[in-house]
């Protein structure tokens, strides 16, 4: 199931809220939650079967002619995706800007962080978080009282968090 989702704005860098639009929109979120979800089982259970006996398999990043979805899965099987443009890092090349390209964290890097540094400091270590207690994105307390009880990461600082670390990204 799907935490969270948001989407950035590339131009200006101010971020687009998709989460609290209604009636057919929630629809098609809730459905492109389920496809990017299936798209990344269907190709992590694809790359498992093909790599060689013994060898630990994981996908990394998948591009496709539109754009690129960066991808990482801790040990307890949470898994933090991206999109992002297929030239994310070539666009920085043209750019004066005044920190070193390998100073750059990559997308991957950058979700690494996510998890460690934002999602285990701002969800795990709360005090009121419970494993497997977390309500989905799309998930209202209002309707069906299937969220009733689970834990709602907005009620953290971890958006706040994760907005001002993308947004601080060059990329």
């Amino acid at each position: 199931k799907t935490l969270f989702q948001k989407r950035y704005s590339q131009e200006s860098k101010k971020e687009i809220e998709i989460g609290d639009v209604v009636g057919t929109e929630d629809e098609k979120l809730a459905e492109q939650r389920k496809l990017v979800f299936g798209m990344l089982f269907s190709l992590r259970e694809l790359v498992g079967s093909l790599a060689p006996e013994g060898d630990q398999s994981a996908l990394h990043t998948v591009r496709t002619g539109a754009c690129t979805c960066h991808n990482y899965e801790t040990l307890s099987g949470l898994r933090f995706a991206m999109y992002t443009n297929n030239d994310v890092m070539a666009g920085l090349n043209n750019t004066n800007s005044k920190q070193a390209l390998s100073d750059i964290p990559s997308v991957r890097t950058a979700l690494k962080h996510v998890y460690s540094e934002i999602w285990v400091e701002c969800v795990v270590r709360s005090p009121l978080y419970q494993p497997n207690e977390l309500e989905a994105a799309g998930e209202s307390k209002e309707g069906s009282g299937s969220a009733v009880g689970k834990f709602d990461i907005r009620s953290t600082s971890f958006e706040n968090r994760l907005d001002a670390y993308i947004t601080s990204m060059p990329w």
